[in-house]
């Protein structure tokens, strides 16, 4: 028996995206090529995936038009970038959270205890924020000036369209 999956789609009313889970019918092996994002130059509208289940971010599929000009194009792959680098930086650090986490737990849980209170863990949790504190700033510095580029070049192209402006 093997691993299956299919791609359902469910539009989003209020994105006009497109949603893309898969489903899985349970079995002894896994088929990782059946859990591939669709193809940009075969949907009608950009696709928002599951939850990443390290970083708790949706990957986006962005549609590749067929008459996708320059502008428009660059666009997209800066998006698609973007995208690829808030996911990286959030999966580090998740991942770095997830491993200090245990080791806290492994150090600071009492002998008989399953868990810690949400006010014990406190304690852990600030010290992991402002240990990590530096790294929040530039990553926030980084994401705005990257959003506004975006903004800058979906101006451009709103503008283009309006004017009926060709590249």
């Amino acid at each position: 028996m093997y691993k299956t999956s299919k791609i359902l789609s469910i539009r989003c009313a209020y994105t006009d995206r497109q949603l893309w889970y898969i489903v899985r019918k349970t079995s002894t092996t896994q088929d990782n090529k059946s859990l591939l994002p669709p193809n940009p130059q075969k949907i009608s509208s950009d696709m928002v995936g599951p939850p990443d289940p390290v970083s708790n971010l949706r990957r986006i599929v962005f549609k590749k038009p067929a008459n996708e000009g320059q502008l428009e194009k660059k666009y997209r792959e800066l998006r698609t970038e973007v995208q690829e680098w808030n996911q990286e930086f959030w999966t580090q650090h998740n991942s770095r959270f997830f491993k200090e986490r245990e080791n806290y737990l492994k150090h600071n849980l009492p002998e008989g205890k399953s868990n810690l209170t949400a006010d014990e863990m406190s304690v852990f949790y600030k010290a992991f924020l402002d240990k990590n504190w530096k790294t929040h700033i530039k990553y926030n510095i980084e994401w705005y000036k990257k959003n506004v580029t975006l903004l800058g070049l979906a101006i451009r192209i709103k503008l283009r369209r309006i004017f009926r402006i060709k590249d």
